[in-house]
C-alpha cells in the first residue's frame, strides 16, 4: 500500500496510463489503475530523493533526483552517467 504521511513532489502519468510519484524517503510509487508499486534501492536506485519523470518518444523512461539520473527498464532501474548508457 501507500504510505500515509509521506510528502509527494510530482505526479506522471506514462503512456501506458500507469501514474508515477515519488514518496519522500520511501522511493517511487507506480499506480496501475489496480495496484501500487514500489521501487527503491532493491530495485535499482540509490536514492529515495527521486523528483522529476520523463517519457521519451521512443517510451524510455527516466528518472531525476538527488542521486542522479536513472533509467527503467520495465523492471528495474539503472544508473546513467555521462557515459551512458543513453539507449
Amino acid at each position: 500500500g501507500v504510505i500515509e504521511g509521506i510528502e509527494v513532489w510530482s505526479i506522471f502519468e506514462d503512456l501506458h496510463g500507469n501514474i508515477w510519484f515519488p514518496a519522500e524517503n520511501h522511493g517511487v510509487y507506480r499506480y496501475d489503475g489496480k495496484a501500487f508499486t514500489n521501487f527503491d534501492q532493491k530495485d535499482g536506485l540509490n536514492t529515495n530523493g527521486i523528483q522529476c519523470f520523463y517519457e521519451d518518444r521512443e517510451g524510455r523512461f527516466w528518472l531525476g533526483g538527488w542521486g542522479g539520473l536513472f533509467r527503467f527498464d520495465g523492471n528495474s532501474f539503472y544508473s546513467v552517467t555521462r557515459e551512458g548508457p543513453w539507449e
